[in-house]
């Protein structure tokens, strides 16, 4: 019994891919600006208080879009484990070693089909 291997849905990954790059970026600037803005908030229990909550809020939603574009990726990339992929996204440490692998895989599939990627991932074609 012969299988064949399902093509790679390579729009599905560019688009996945492309989030996913977004999403750690966003990740990166929350990162730097919560130090520089409890810096400035510190004089005020209130707002200090109330950006602690967004930030909180903010972290929470970035690690939930970078599980769930880490899955689609490595699923599009016909990973036989998305699943460990995408639960990877949420152990410290653990999760840049998951983004540069995932980042790899996917940047190597997008060029040998014809996607031009760069810096901020994938040039998502215009429909």
């Amino acid at each position: 019994m012969t299988t064949t291997r399902q093509p790679l849905d390579i729009q599905g990954l560019a688009h996945a891919y492309k989030w996913l790059v977004l999403w750690f970026g966003l990740q990166l600037v929350l990162g730097v600006a919560r130090p520089l803005l409890e810096a400035l908030f510190a004089s005020t229990d209130g707002a200090l208080g109330l950006l602690l909550v967004f930030d909180t809020a903010a972290l929470l939603v970035t690690i939930g879009a970078l599980t769930y574009y880490a899955y689609r990726a490595a699923q599009a990339l016909r990973s036989r484990v998305p699943l460990v992929w995408a639960v990877a996204i949420l152990v410290p440490l653990v999760n840049a070693i998951t983004l540069v692998a995932l980042s790899l895989k996917a940047t190597r599939a997008c060029r040998a089909n014809g996607v031009e990627v760069g810096l901020l991932g994938p040039r998502l074609a215009v429909r």
